[in-house]
């Protein structure tokens, strides 16, 4: 009788036939492994990037000038009496001195340091108000988990309010492995260029002076976490400032009353 059976050449070409699948599939999955690697640390990578530009935008659209309303108040009511001692030609009182202007912006090309109403107390009757300071910049860090310091995207704040509004809170990493940080500035003007300053203290221009910009530009580059030398991710973003309040809101209806006022005289 015949015996059934594979001969030793048909084993062989049968192991070198699994042999080579078990490469292409294995060196497959690799592959697979990889890429899904890469697209994880890509969207990692792009997800802290959009996060700290949210984060930004928050307290960017919210930067508030704060201007006494009392004392505009009263400046009105002193102006009308200004005006009755005009007429019995009374001497004029001596100008009230204005009270301290807490509030600034201090952008740079590199950091910005600004007040904003985008603060909500976490603790029941805490002393604070909605308005705190704010500052963004590029300082080193060292990330959990890593041993080697980095570029890191840092936010100050502190809901104490003085005349040093780049000083003093606490500061937070907001995110690691940035590579560029740049602020730029404009005003309401139509088609005004952008400005890598806008300081609203006696440091700043005279037309910024006392005055918060209406529109600032973000540009932001992170790199991945572990490979440097990998691809580098960069976005833009123009955040509109809601309500800047750079006039003063009773001296504009001052200005409007006494132009009504002398309107009715002449006529």
């Amino acid at each position: 009788m015949k015996a059934n059976g594979f001969t030793l050449v048909e084993v062989l070409i049968s192991m070198v036939i699994m042999s080579f699948l078990a490469l292409v599939v294995a060196t497959s999955i690799r592959t697979s492994v990889q890429n899904k690697q890469k697209i994880e640390a890509r969207m990692r990578d792009q997800t802290r990037l959009y996060d700290a530009l949210r984060v930004m935008k928050m307290d960017i659209e919210r930067a508030f000038n704060y201007q006494d309303v009392f004392f505009e108040i009263e400046n009105l009511a002193i102006q009308q009496l200004e005006l009755e001692k005009q007429k019995t030609g009374a001497p004029p009182s001596p100008p009230r001195p204005a009270p301290p202007h807490l509030t600034h912006f201090l952008g740079e090309e590199s950091s910005l340091h600004f007040t904003t109403l985008n603060h909500f107390r976490t603790r029941y009757n805490a002393k604070e108000s909605d308005q705190i300071e704010v500052g963004y910049f590029l300082d080193g860090c060292t990330p959990p988990g890593s041993k080697t310091s980095t570029k890191c995207l840092w936010r100050r704040y502190s809901t104490v309010i003085d005349d040093r509004v780049d000083e003093g809170g606490k500061k937070i990493v907001v995110a690691p492995y940035v590579t560029k940080l740049r602020f730029s500035y404009r005003g309401n003007e139509e088609n005004e260029e952008w400005k890598s300053q806008w300081r609203s203290d006696n440091k700043g221009r005279p037309d910024h002076q006392r005055k918060f910009p209406y529109q600032v530009k973000i540009e932001m580059e992170v790199h991945d976490s572990e490979d440097k030398s990998a691809s580098k991710y960069t976005e833009t973003m123009v955040v509109n400032v809601q309500f800047p309040n750079n006039e003063p809101y009773m001296q504009g209806q001052g200005n409007q009353q006494a132009n009504q006022q002398g309107q009715g005289r002449r006529n």
